[in-house]
């Protein structure tokens, strides 16, 4: 990740963070408040919604009772006339009054004078959109009131009934007051009842005053969270529904109950929450021209953290990138006095430091004699020394860049891979002895000893190692590898070989194939030695012994035992096989010898075989068995002869 994206990383969930910590302290704590105000502003409409029906309700009461309380009215009931009723119940009188209806009750309950407007009665429909017939909302009516107790007088003249009421589902304001005298002590003689439809008309008018909509809906039984409004009196019960939101608005309800507490209807009371709405823009736009402002500033910000930081930055990497190349400076160029200028000082010092470090290790490797190079992680070489150019005869060009198993053979590639493993297992230091091609074509012994080389990570890199030539000290432990194994004077393998190398060959051949063991012995040899001295003899065993690597296919498997006895090993090989190879080396070991200017034609060999494992199973009983054999040769001489258990 670059430095760039980083810084980015790191400012743009701190932004984040605080756009969305502002975002939620103000829907907390601002939109709160606005929504406290709403639910305020809501209550108190539904307070003067309650008021101003409770005015109403007064204010016709008292129009009402002025009516009852009249001596017209008085004298009416006792003793009624049409033209009363016609003077003084004329429809525009009780229409400029506000009333709906008006009647007269005596007291037995009977309908002593009315007036109805019916057109407003018919055209008003109830709350369930039904039309109730004229004749049995009056009668309704009437029953309410008297169910309600309008003719119970008890109390006198005094006695007044004024409720909300919901007659056949018709909202309506239903009042009585008993009918006296002026003075209204006379003895009641009835009431008077009149109401008031609780229309559109009025609606609308309260929805102006409000700025609300209000909705008349049927009376239902209040549930949790409704609660009276004021106190309760016999005239009926006003309740106060809990708050409601719904799509951007806020509702409350009045619910009015009648004298016995059952629900009349209810009017419910929508307006928008403007606060809040209003608040909550006034926060988004705030939120929107901050983060305008912040993105702004970011800019700003990244402009010149772009300037004045990250491509100083760059310049310095670019510069540091470049260093080593063929036409790049070895040093960075100046970048001011500030921490970026004062850390491109210090890697100048540092890249002094190395200058000399490096020049101080290339005297070091150019003068030491062995060979050093280093490889990358695939095994390519990637440095060297002259020394190792001058130990395998290439030039550093034709030597770097190369994989190291171009300079090992195919047998030697896989042990290499072997210590690469080592390497990358964390062993510290590890070597081993290989031939590499000389650039002539021979094979030299170099002695090779390997270290990991680790990145900043400490992750494996590569190698680094040291060549060293051995093969003198090679060639000197050869040799005493022949003198231990090998005849001087035959130049055959001895007895020692042959006691290694039998074992070895019948454990590769178990079970499957035989071994064929030729035990050979010189017949007249003896003679030789004391007739004509020790040098024949030496001369006569050499030719043997050439005669014998002639006639093999693998030299090395032959042996000198010891004086005349010499032996053959082959490997697979059948009966056969075996007396074909006897008869050939019994014509050339019976062929006469030259020594001491002597011809030696008395000479000749005899040969004894035996086979592994149909003669012995074992190393020892299969020398024995080829011993007992070549004894059986010897008694006829110059002959072979195979082990027979007899």
């Amino acid at each position: 990740m670059t430095l760039r994206a980083r810084l980015l990383w790191l400012f743009l969930p701190l932004l984040a963070a605080s756009l969305a910590g502002v975002w939620l302290l103000s829907g907390w704590i601002l939109l709160d408040r606005f929504d406290r105000n709403d639910r305020q502003r809501l209550y108190d409409d539904v307070r003067i919604l309650s008021a101003r029906l409770d005015f109403e309700k007064k204010r016709y009461l008292d129009i009402v009772r002025t009516y009852a309380w009249w001596d017209a009215s008085y004298r009416y009931m006792n003793h009624p006339t049409e033209s009363f009723v016609e003077e003084n119940l004329d429809l525009d009188l009780i229409g400029h009054l506000g009333f709906d209806f008006v009647v007269f009750l005596d007291t037995k309950g009977q309908r002593a004078g009315e007036r109805w407007n019916q057109q407003r009665l018919e055209n008003h429909s109830a709350l369930d959109g039904s039309s109730p017939p004229l004749a049995q909302l009056q009668n309704d009516i009437m029953r309410k009131v008297m169910t309600l107790g309008a003719l119970e007088m008890t109390a006198g003249p005094g006695h007044s009934l004024s409720q909300w009421l919901q007659i056949d589902g018709v909202p309506l304001m239903l009042m009585s007051v008993p009918i006296s005298d002026n003075t209204g002590l006379a003895p009641p003689r009835g009431a008077l009842v009149a109401g008031v439809v609780f229309d559109d008309e009025r609606r609308q008018r309260l929805e102006e005053q409000l700025d609300a909509q209000l909705q008349l809906l049927p009376g239902t039984p209040p549930g949790e969270g409704w609660r009276a409004l004021g106190t309760i009196g016999p005239n009926g019960t006003t309740l106060v529904g809990p708050r409601e939101l719904a799509n951007g608005r806020q509702r409350g309800a009045l619910l009015y109950l009648d004298s016995r507490g059952e629900p009349q209807f209810r009017v419910e009371i929508s307006q928008l929450r403007q606060a809040y709405e209003q608040g909550r823009e006034a926060i988004q736009l705030f939120l929107g021209m901050a983060l305008l402002i912040v993105l702004a500033a970011l800019l700003l910000a990244y402009i010149a953290l772009e300037l004045w930081i990250i491509r100083r930055v760059q310049r310095v990497n670019s510069e540091v990138a470049a260093i080593g190349g063929e036409s790049a400076p070895a040093r960075l160029s100046d970048m001011g006095h500030d921490e970026i200028g004062q850390l491109a000082g210090e890697l100048n010092q540092m890249l002094a430091r190395l200058e000399r470090s490096e020049a101080r290790d290339r005297v070091i490797l150019e003068s030491i004699r062995d060979g050093y190079f280093e490889t990358d992680g695939q095994g390519n070489v990637m440095q060297v020394n002259a020394a190792f150019c001058r130990m395998l005869g290439y030039s550093v060009e034709e030597v770097v860049g190369r994989s190291y198993r171009q300079l090992l053979d195919p047998q030697d590639i896989e042990r290499a891979r072997d210590l690469r493993e080592q390497v990358l297992q964390g062993e510290a230091e590890t070597g081993f002895i290989t031939p590499i091609k000389h650039r002539d074509g021979r094979r030299i012994s170099f002695e090779t000893r390997v270290s990991p080389v680790l990145d900043a990570q400490g992750q494996f890199a590569g190698m680094r190692g040291i060549l060293r030539d051995i093969s003198l000290q090679v060639a000197y432990q050869q040799r005493l590898l022949d003198l231990a194994y090998r005849d001087t004077l035959t130049g055959l393998g001895n007895r020692k070989a042959f006691s290694e190398q039998l074992p070895q060959a019948l454990q590769r051949c178990a079970p499957k194939s035989n071994v064929a063991l030729l035990y050979i012995d010189l017949d007249h040899f003896k003679p030789v030695n004391d007739q004509f001295g020790h040098a024949a003899g030496d001369a006569v065993l050499a030719e043997v012994g050439k005669r014998l690597r002639e006639s093999l296919r693998q030299p090395d498997l032959a042996f000198r035992l010891g004086g005349d006895e010499f032996a053959v090993l082959v490997e697979n090989a059948d009966t056969t096989t075996a007396d074909r190879l006897a008869a050939r080396l019994l014509e050339s070991l019976n062929a006469d010898y030259h020594a001491a200017g002597q011809c030696l034609d008395f000479l000749s060999a005899s040969i004894g075989i035996a086979l592994y494992p149909g003669d012995a199973g074992e190393a020892e009983a299969l020398i024995q068995a080829a011993d007992s054999a070549m004894y059986q040769a010897k008694l006829e001489r110059n002959r072979f002869a195979r082990h027979t258990p007899s």
